[in-house]
């Protein structure tokens, strides 16, 4: 093994303990005695709304057109367990969800445009 890979690992491994030694130090781990939802932030005009008891299923049309343009087909980019988009219908099962407000992150494409990103922001309530 060549002199300077030995070096070079010796430094990395110095490093590294250099690092971690350095760190924060201790990091204390509390129970979670409700389930944590992210803090709703400000909604934009690309964001649309719907509301739903824990437990039921969600049915919820979705624009046909976004932004003048009209819509060719959905697509869920991110979203929770159960959910999914049939033409222009979202739809999810809440069954086992907390309470809390949830964000769902869809692709609006579009025949002659670039596609868009929708918000659906529901909130699931006890």
């Amino acid at each position: 093994m060549p002199l300077q890979s030995v070096r070079l690992g010796a430094l990395s491994a110095a490093a590294l303990v250099l690092l971690v030694a350095a760190g924060p130090g201790p990091v204390s781990v509390e129970p979670v005695t409700a389930p944590r939802v992210a803090a709703p932030a400000v909604p934009g005009s690309d964001t649309l709304r719907a509301s739903v008891a824990a437990g039921n299923p969600l049915i919820r049309s979705l624009p046909a057109e976004v932004g003048g343009t009209s819509v060719t087909g959905y697509a869920v980019l991110r979203g929770p367990a159960l959910c999914g988009v049939a033409g222009r219908s979202f739809t999810w099962i809440t069954r086992g969800t907390a309470p809390g407000t949830y964000d769902v992150r869809l692709r609006a494409t579009h025949p002659d445009a670039a596609p868009d990103t929708l918000v659906l922001r529901i909130d699931v309530q006890s």
